[in-house]
């Protein structure tokens, strides 16, 4: 296997040497360049796994590197990590971020932290990688399709449709209204030039059944009927490139700690080729552990990308030594000054391995549900503060008692929220389900058949379970 290769601009000498020593040291094959225009060429001529550019550069800075990098056909898929020691504040952060940065740190940096960062830009650029390639296999296939195919939206407007389909409508048909197709409604048939059509219309509603879409089908009724297998397949390609995305928001394993159970779960909404935003994590930090959980608006790949931007965000912040409402107000800030449009909800716990208090920082998120050891379940807090996207929203610590033998309930939306009812009905139902109940993964199968059944939830569903153990 060979070593991942770095290039690494600086136009400091003793800086470029330091940071290049961390590299080599963990690993790395690193060539080195002492300006942004060097850095451009370097990078055209020869990809790098990851360029760590710093900022003040004679000539062309940082900024401008990572913008041309970015905007280049050919390396726009490489991943950018831009490092500064005179840049720190905020605005710099944010122009490194716009200019397409992956991440923006600050010196001095801990080499296993800057390490560990390109790791995990890798295994992004990896993930991301192989999402493209499946995603170009899916459009290649659905494009081979021999019968013409295209998605309506609720408003009868096309919004995707397959070579075949533009051939028999037109290149521009792609945001016409199907009205204007003359599509044979009555007769379930259409005429092309010397062949006759059968026109098949299939209903696919969204997951709460109000904005459907229509995959509308003309298969050539001469031939045999080979278009669902093929169609099939191609919904397959979709179906794992979308969950490939959503395992991506979650760790590969929990931290294993003596002092401290924990059980992590995820269900996916019923309508499966859609992902969605919903994910959890659990970080080394602050001498403890920092237990995660949040749930971006909305779904789709955007969504899925937000919360994994969030999800990296929060360990680099959580790894540079910020606290947790510190932290939090970062995210509100990436969510407000870039294209991370979607609004989103998040709770933070901050464990002590010293200490009974726990700190938490919620935005917008449902309270978690503490159970007592001997008493009877409760919300842990009453949380008030705003959702991640509010512009100049503040965000504040709260404490409450976590001693040994008590259990910690975090959970997404999806658990507690029907339509038609108040979600305080849904946080009541869930306090209920989890009286009672010995084992953290006992507790999580009386929580989910209590709460969601056997089938799967209009949402997705998230749950992190932590139990301090008694010594």
């Amino acid at each position: 296997m060979r070593a991942p290769t770095i290039l690494l601009a600086d136009d400091d000498d003793i800086g470029r040497y330091v940071i290049a020593t961390m590299l080599r040291r963990a690993g790395f094959v690193v060539t080195e360049v002492a300006d942004g225009r060097s850095a451009v060429s370097a990078v055209l001529a020869s990809p790098p796994d990851v360029a760590v550019l710093d900022v003040k550069m004679p000539g062309l800075d940082g900024f401008e590197a990572c913008r041309r990098i970015k905007s280049h056909e050919d390396t726009r898929h490489v991943p950018v990590l831009m490092l500064s020691a005179t840049f720190l504040e905020t605005d710099a952060q944010v122009e490194g971020l716009e200019t397409g940065a992956d991440v923006y740190l600050t010196q001095p940096v801990e080499a296993p932290v800057l390490a560990a960062t390109i790791r995990s830009l890798m295994r992004a650029r990896n993930l991301e990688t192989e999402v493209r390639l499946a995603a170009a296999e899916w459009r290649t296939t659905f494009d081979a399709i021999s019968d013409a195919v295209a998605v309506l939206d609720g408003d009868g407007v096309v919004v995707r449709a397959n070579r075949a389909f533009m051939a028999a409508f037109g290149e521009g048909v792609v945001g016409t209204r199907v009205d204007a197709l003359d599509v044979g409604r009555d007769s379930g048939e259409l005429a092309l030039g010397d062949r006759t059509h059968s026109v098949r219309v299939d209903l696919v509603p969204d997951e709460l059944g109000k904005s459907p879409r229509l995959v509308v089908t003309l298969s050539d009724i001469t031939v045999a009927r080979r278009s669902e297998r093929e169609r099939a397949e191609a919904f397959v390609r979709e179906q794992t490139i979308s969950r490939t995305l959503q395992q991506s928001l979650l760790p590969e394993r929990l931290p294993s700690d003596e002092r401290l159970a924990l059980h992590a779960w995820h269900l996916a909404a019923e309508q499966e080729l859609i992902v969605g935003g919903d994910w959890y994590d659990v970080i080394e930090a602050d001498g403890g552990l920092w237990l995660v959980i949040g749930d971006v608006a909305g779904h789709g790949i955007a969504a899925a990308t937000q919360a994994g931007q969030l999800r990296h965000s929060l360990r680099v912040y959580a790894h540079e030594g910020f606290g947790l409402a510190e932290s939090v107000r970062r995210l509100n800030e990436l969510v407000t000054g870039t294209e991370l449009t979607d609004m989103a909800t998040m709770c933070i716990l901050a464990l002590s391995h010293d200490s009974d208090e726990v700190r938490m920082v919620s935005a917008g998120h449902p309270p978690p549900v503490l159970i007592p050891a001997g008493g009877p379940p409760r919300l842990a807090v009453e949380t008030h503060d705003v959702v991640l996207g509010v512009v100049g929203a503040h965000y504040e610590e709260s404490t409450f008692t976590f001693a040994p033998g008590d259990r910690l309930v975090l959970y997404t939306d999806g658990l507690v929220e029907r339509p038609g009812e108040m979600i305080d009905d849904g946080l009541e139902r869930l306090v209920q389900a989890c009286a009672g109940i010995e084992g953290l993964e006992a507790l999580r199968l009386h929580v989910v058949t209590s709460l969601v059944g056997d089938a799967h939830p209009r949402d997705d569903v998230a749950l992190l379970l932590a139990e301090r153990q008694v010594h």
